[in-house]
């Protein structure tokens, strides 16, 4: 009797289906992995852009101050907000729609992107349901007339292309609220 060496048909059937199911879960999880390496800081992206954006409005910077700093507000939208400043220079934040960015102006001067890299091809901020700031009087209450305002909300959406995960962009959605002085 001669014995022959190798593999039955049924054997190496098995091999390649063991094979297949470890390749299948290996490109699976090889997928996951590139989508959220590029994911992952596309939405820290967005996050900073939002939280930057906000606490410039909010805060101000070595250009101007901001909203909290604020000893009159003299003129209010819902995608606009003008005020004097705590140095006397008048100052306005600008939500565009039809760019999707966040503009300031100071005393008048061209209009500026904040924050400054908000610019990019790309970038896109909008405010929610259409309206950035809302504004409220000294009971909670919305208002219209900006000498009754006492706080002023800002919620801003920050994406990238369309901030889908499934196209590899990024979103965030933040909110800041700001309440504002009266001086006598």
């Amino acid at each position: 009797m001669r014995f022959r060496k190798g593999f039955t048909f049924i054997e190496l059937i098995m091999v390649i289906a063991i094979i297949g199911v470890l390749a299948g879960s290996g490109a699976w999880i090889m997928a996951y992995t590139v989508k959220n390496s590029v994911f992952i800081p596309n939405q820290l992206g967005m996050d900073k852009l939002a939280t930057d954006a906000l606490n410039i409005m909010a805060e101000g910077d070595i250009q101007a101050k901001g909203l909290r700093f604020s000893r009159a507000i003299t003129a209010i939208n819902a995608n606009r907000v003008d005020f004097i400043d705590g140095d006397g220079k008048t100052v306005y934040f600008r939500m565009d729609t039809g760019t999707n960015k966040l503009y300031r102006s100071i005393n008048g001067a061209a209009e500026q992107a904040i924050p400054a890299y908000a610019n990019a091809a790309g970038l896109n901020l909008s405010g929610k349901s259409g309206s950035l700031f809302t504004y409220y009087d000294i009971n909670g209450a919305t208002t219209a007339i900006a000498a009754n305002v006492r706080r002023i909300r800002m919620i801003l959406i920050a994406k990238s292309g369309t901030g889908l995960y499934n196209d590899w962009q990024g979103q965030s959605e933040q909110a800041s609220s700001v309440s504002v002085k009266k001086f006598q």
